[in-house]
């Protein structure tokens, strides 16, 4: 038999999932940012590459705020890029050991976010299967008989009567004026006499 209490714990577990799958949305969306630089990294890095091999390349390199810095490369070998090698390690590195790094890290990114995509899909799964549940049970409360339900007459100013409620008060409204004797000279009250 379906409880209150089972439908409060559904109800706290399809708000849970709802919280985890926002978050995974969330680092999902963080996590495409990180691949569009990517992108764009390893797209000056190529161009610098192919301009490089004609014995001079240029590029504006942005230093944050709206400032960039000129760039000049002189002749035929490849450049250096300064490449973050982890835990903050930077080292000088030719651009396309450079290129090879960032492509490494792009598809490692790019396989962190299929990961989430992948949790994304089983927590709306999850969300979808604990909200049937939650209408399922709901539903089954509300079919139960009256019996376990709290009595509508130890609450009535807070729930309004039912229709049973509402017979139950003509029946005896009823059987009250059936038998009743007809009042005296002030109306239904009780005189003396009654």
């Amino acid at each position: 038999m379906a409880t209150r209490e089972e439908l409060q714990n559904l109800a706290r577990i399809v708000e849970v999932t709802k919280a985890s799958f926002d978050e995974v949305e969330k680092q999902i969306g963080k996590v495409e940012e990180v691949i569009k630089e990517h992108t764009i990294t390893l797209a000056t890095l190529n161009e610098l590459v192919q301009v490089g091999t004609k014995g001079s390349a240029s590029a504006h390199l942005s230093i944050g705020s709206g400032v960039t810095l000129p760039y000049k490369h002189e002749g035929q070998q490849e450049g250096l890029a300064m490449i973050d090698l982890g835990s903050g390690i930077f080292g000088e590195k030719p651009w396309s050991q450079a290129i090879e790094i960032t492509q490494q890290r792009k598809d490692d990114i790019i396989q962190l976010r299929n990961d989430l995509q992948i949790q994304a899909q089983a927590l709306e799964v999850k969300i979808g299967e604990a909200a049937e549940q939650f209408n399922q049970v709901a539903m089954a409360i509300k079919s139960q008989p009256s019996e376990n339900k709290l009595p509508a007459k130890a609450s009535n100013a807070l729930v309004p009567p039912t229709e049973q409620d509402v017979e139950e008060q003509q029946s005896e409204q009823a059987t009250r004026r059936s038998g009743k004797r007809r009042g005296g000279m002030f109306g239904n009250e009780l005189t003396l006499d009654d």
